[in-house]
């Protein structure tokens, strides 16, 4: 049903998505390092699971936020093992598995549950035996940025890892997703002379919101399987608002299906609003400024000077540079767009949800 508000993980729900799925396919067979990126609910989780239920290749998949939640955001080693560990002991009916498993030191069965002695197991002796399977076996993280809070050197460990991999390794695949583009690319180093896998060929879809067309058939499409008949009006009035964004959209469509048509707009943007208050605490964290330049954005300030201008106004006598810092850090965490020296909030949503006061 493409009106479920959890990830899809079969290809008949998975709408308007069949090239992207089909390059996925194909990278996952061929390269080493595969990365899905685009803006929060655009829908690379659905890609990513729907690729690993359709695909012939063995895998597991570990959602980093998870894990980073779990160890209060500071990730260890133990934390990110017992994840893995926890993945591979679903894969145990399959025999072959097994018998890869079964070859790592400190590792012990006791039927369908598996036993790893983290004193003597290391991720990349798994790595070594997984390398051994009949086809390629798939590494997946989903919001691998939160991979920069691993260990005590930013992640350099698992950098480290998926550089000895892919050096050593043919037959491993790693595929990592996030919403927070360029933090994500941070972490990953490609740009980064000092970084274990600079050099390293890595392919990258980038997953685009729908276009208003295929927005608007969407809606159609869903409503149909619920045997609503909604005016189109009503769906085009919808998209305008939430533009392509599936997750909006998903939300707008579970809430017509109960709801009238402004009613439903409503609870959708009040959903998305509790979203992004918890995203805003994590962006708070870093600096309040951050939240004051989405603000100043979205009420007209697009330009670097308009923005710098607003600061003062405020009576925040921020720096050019660090003015300069916060812009540069949104834009790399996919909450603003730059183009022809004119900024933008990318989500049309929150844009409103700041101007009406949501927040």
């Amino acid at each position: 049903m493409l009106l479920d508000p959890k990830p899809k993980s079969k290809g008949a729900d998975l709408f308007s998505r069949g090239e992207e799925l089909g390059e996925l396919l194909s990278s996952l067979r061929d390269n080493p390092i595969t990365v899905i990126t685009g803006i929060r609910r655009v829908g690379k989780s659905s890609l990513m699971r729907v690729a690993i239920a359709e695909t012939e290749q063995d895998s597991i998949m570990i959602d980093i936020r998870r894990v980073y939640s779990d160890s209060s955001g500071s990730i260890g080693r133990v934390d990110l093992s017992y994840a893995i560990q926890g993945e591979l002991e679903k894969k145990l009916k399959k025999e072959r598995i097994k018998a890869l498993l079964s070859k790592v030191k400190g590792v012990s069965f006791m039927g369908n549950s598996v036993t790893f002695d983290w004193n003597d197991v290391t991720l990349s002796s798994i790595l070594e035996k997984l390398n051994d399977h009949s086809k390629p076996f798939i590494i997946a993280f989903d919001e691998a940025q939160y991979l920069r809070y691993y260990g005590s050197r930013g992640g350099k460990s698992i950098q480290n890892l998926i550089a000895w991999s892919y050096d050593n390794l043919p037959n491993i695949r790693f595929l990592l997703t996030g919403s927070e583009v360029g933090l994500l690319h941070d972490f990953i180093g490609t740009d980064d002379y000092e970084s274990p896998l600079h050099g390293r060929y890595i392919y990258e879809i980038v997953l685009k919101p729908f276009s208003k067309d295929i927005s608007i058939e969407f809606l159609k499409t869903a409503f149909a399987e619920s045997d609503m008949q909604i005016p189109l009006e009503e769906i085009t009035a919808a998209q305008n608002l939430l533009d392509g964004i599936a997750g909006h959209l998903v939300q707008y469509g579970l809430n017509r299906l109960r709801r009238s048509h402004d009613e439903a707009l409503s609870e959708t943007f009040r959903t998305a609003r509790m979203l992004f208050i918890n995203e805003f605490k994590e962006l708070e964290k870093r600096s309040p400024r951050y939240r004051r330049v989405l603000e100043f954005i979205a009420f007209g300030a697009t330009s670097f000077t308009a923005i710098l201008r607003s600061f003062q106004v405020s009576g925040d006598s921020a720096s050019k540079s660090r003015v300069a810092d916060a812009l540069r850090i949104l834009e790399r965490s996919s909450w603003i767009n730059k183009e022809q020296g004119k900024y933008s909030i990318i989500d049309c949503v929150l844009a409103e949800l700041i101007r009406n006061g949501g927040f």
